[in-house]
């Protein structure tokens, strides 16, 4: 029933871009034939017919270039699974924010916690909100570990790159997974401002500006403002009657300085500043469950609760870096200073009851992050390439829990607990040093080898005070350190077979760090996970490069997972199991005509645990709630774990008179996935439709649009999780929504 339902919707998207096609064919009639200046007509019967190979074509898919291996290269060069989106693209696919990345990234699947961005790539992600992610973050060059950093709005986007695999040699701690960087707009000394708009039927506004300039000679500055907020909710708490899901505010604001004393020397000077504040995860029951706490009824839209209290969470950070490259003849070195401080704050009902069950929540959680980075890369055009470098890290994270239970009219105690204060704070330092390099060997045939030694020291305290129904206390203290010094390395063969065709075989070794679990201080260490990953890939370019063709086949042995487990309501973070994982990813772009253009890809992947028999299960109770019990999880899925996704979109430009026209159409296909070890609460699959129409000046200076997103209104969990009272389903995804948007760039 669901696999026809998702065949239809699919065909449905089909058909309406041949409704587009009909549609612009009527309005190029109505409007005239373009001028000669122009660019000129393809014949009708050769509009989806693409080149041959032997053919000049001045529209050619552009070259991307990357920075996957720390130094600017041709995107088709690198031996590395890679899906590189401009802001354009992002822009016209109707991607706004990180959260809705996945809509433009075949194998990526995204989670959000009380503000935490959680991304997994193949598989390979966590679910909890307090430790650093095995897909590492980087924007502008600097390695972000807080997650909540990660949740951000996208106004000023260049690139986004999404490396799929580990990606410890040159990028380092925790990536594992992969890594995914967002590179922001450069300064120019050529004069330039934009401003967006963007209104919706939730009366959600997005506004963005950007100003770039020179101000002397070798100094040029830009300076990108954004704010959004959301007037109705997507929902309502029935028991305290506001909203839910709705994004109170968003505001960010970046400022870059860039000076160029020569022709050799280049230094940039970023400020950045970011806060956010949501009206975050209302839970209700899980379908087919119910819960323990009384009150609770049916709930016909996905995004109501009963909840006692209106989840919120906050967050706020800021921080400056500064990057500096010199040529210095036979090598470039660059250094890379960031400096960051943030701090969050939540709340939440975990019984989603209109009595109030158990109440979590934070005061505080402040965090500080220093980095610095040295990197000298070899120049390129030699047999031999090479970059060698050496980092630091040096981050504090600290939380407040604050728990309370009203927990008598379930079952009255005087010893139970009525309230617990928590401390947590782990402060971390590492240090690393790193060099890989490159031999073409034999013609065409290169050598890559790469090595990362690190040393990594993480200091924690905890504090936990409980306060009894009965007016009794008790603390508890709890301190401990964790060294660890783990090598990781990259071997890779790749080989030219001819101007367009690359092939490539790597084997990777990648380490996620252990830690402490600052959210439970009484958890024990956890120790670090290992990832060996090989790859088989194949990069292409054919039709005289109007279709760039590129695939992946890789195996990973994964071992000591840190696994997230619920028990009685409390997360902890657990070693042991062992995983295979395997599968393929695909990505294309098409020019099919000069007018029309096709990009997506697919990811088929197999993840499961095959040594797992210290799980933890989850019972349902006829009373309502679960029971926690021990369980085999040995050929389970791993949470999170999407057996394929897809995406395709579609871009059609219809020149006339009186402006261009642009069409769009993204389909992104989402398999299920499990939220936990047990398989037990489940995302069921679902299609991602976004459809979008833009009308640009002649001169290009204005734009204005229209979009709906979430065509199929499908039901999307931004969090699905346990606890001795319910099966809580957190629908957080935005539901269908229509809106308009206006753009001026001068």
């Amino acid at each position: 029933m669901l696999g026809a339902k998702i065949r239809w919707r699919t065909a449905c998207s089909g058909l309406s871009l041949v409704f587009v096609m009909m549609t612009v064919s009527g309005v190029q009639a109505q409007v005239g034939n373009p001028t000669e200046n122009l660019p000129q007509q393809v014949p009708a019967n050769s509009d989806m017919t693409l080149p041959s190979a032997g053919s000049k074509d001045a529209s050619a898919i552009a070259d991307i270039v990357v920075t996957a291996q720390r130094r600017s290269e041709n995107l088709q060069r690198v031996p590395i699974a890679i899906t590189a989106v401009s802001g354009d693209q992002l822009m016209s696919a109707g991607v706004t924010s990180t959260q809705q990345l996945n809509i433009a990234v075949p194998g990526l699947n995204l989670r959000s916690s009380i503000g935490a961005f959680q991304p997994s790539i193949r598989g390979i992600g966590t679910t909890s909100s307090v430790v650093e992610n095995p897909v590492a973050l980087y924007v502008d060059g600097v390695y972000l570990p807080q997650q909540r950093d990660g949740t951000r709005e996208l106004p000023d986007v260049e690139q986004l790159t999404v490396l799929k695999g580990p990606q410890g040699t040159l990028f380092g701690r925790n990536a594992t997974g992969g890594v995914i960087q967002i590179t922001t707009r450069r300064p120019s000394h050529t004069f330039g401002v934009e401003a967006k708009a963007e209104y919706d039927n939730y009366e959600t506004f997005r506004g963005s500006a950007y100003l770039t300039g020179g101000l002397s000679q070798d100094l040029a500055a830009s300076l990108s403002v954004q704010y959004a907020d959301q007037g109705e909710g997507y929902g309502r708490n029935l028991t305290t009657g506001n909203d839910t899901f709705k994004l109170r505010h968003a505001f960010s604001a970046r400022g870059k300085l860039l000076w160029e004393p020569g022709s050799d020397t280049s230094v940039i000077l970023i400020g950045d500043y970011m806060e956010r504040a949501d009206l975050t995860n209302s839970f209700q029951p899980y379908p087919g469950t119910t819960s323990r706490s009384p009150g609770i009824g049916p709930l016909r839209n996905r995004y109501d609760t009963y909840s006692s209290t209106d989840p919120r969470s906050a967050y706020r950070s800021g921080g400056a870096s500064v990057t500096i490259e010199h040529d210095i003849g036979f090598a470039d070195i660059t250094s890379i200073t960031a400096y960051r401080q943030g701090k969050t704050r939540y709340n939440f009902e975990t019984s989603a009851a209109p009595v109030p069950y158990q109440t979590a929540g934070t005061s505080n959680g402040p965090n500080e992050l220093f980095t610095q980075e040295l990197q000298l890369s070899s120049q390129a055009g030699s047999a031999l390439t090479w970059t060698v470098g050496l980092f630091y890290f040096y981050y504090i994270n600290e939380l407040f829990p604050i728990t309370r239970t009203f927990a008598g009219y379930l079952a009255p105690n005087p010893t139970s607990n009525a309230r617990t204060d928590s401390f947590g704070s782990e402060k971390t330092e590492s240090v690393a040093a790193f060099g890989q390099a490159t031999y073409e060997f034999l013609p065409a045939t290169r050598l890559t080898l790469g090595l990362r030694y690190s040393y990594e020291r993480r200091d924690f305290e905890g504090r936990v005070d409980t306060i009894r129904n009965n007016g009794s206390t008790a603390s508890a203290l709890y301190n401990g350190r964790l060294e660890v010094d783990d090598p990781t390395w990259r071997v890779n063969v790749d080989h030219d077979f001819n101007d367009h065709i690359m092939g490539y075989l790597s084997w990777n070794r990648g380490n996620k760090s252990g830690g402490f679990n600052i959210q439970q201080p009484q958890n024990p260490v956890y120790q670090p996970e290992r990832l060996d990953a090989f790859e088989l890939g194949l990069k292409t370019q054919f039709f005289n490069r109007r279709l760039r063709l590129n695939a992946a086949a890789f195996y990973y042995d994964y071992s000591n997972l840190q696994v997230i487990q619920f028990l009685n309501a409390i997360q902890t973070i657990v070693n042991g199991p062992k995983a295979e994982l395997y599968g393929l990813d695909v990505d294309l772009s098409a020019r099919v005509t000069n007018r029309l253009t096709l990009s997506g890809g697919f990811a088929l992947l197999s993840a499961k645990f095959i040594d797992y028999s210290g799980a933890v299960f989850s019972t349902p109770l006829p009373t309502g709630g679960s029971q926690a019990r021990p369980g085999d999880a040995s050929g389970n899925r791993l949470p999170q774990a999407q057996n394929v996704t897809a995406t395709l979109s579609m871009n059609y430009e219809l020149p006339t008179r009186i402006g261009n026209f642009n069409f769009n159409l993204t389909n992104n296909y989402n398999g299920d996935y499990y939220a936990e070890s047990d398989n037990f609460l489940r995302q069921p699959a679902y299609v991602m439709t976004n459809l979008g129409v833009t009308w640009i000046s002649p001169d290009e200076t204005y734009s204005v649009g229209a979009f709906v997103r979430n065509l199929w209104d499908e039901r999307i969990a931004t969090q699905l999780s346990t606890s001795p009272t319910i099966y809580q389903a957190a629908w957080g995804g935005a539901p269908r929504t229509a809106g308009i948007t206006a753009r001026i760039k001068m």
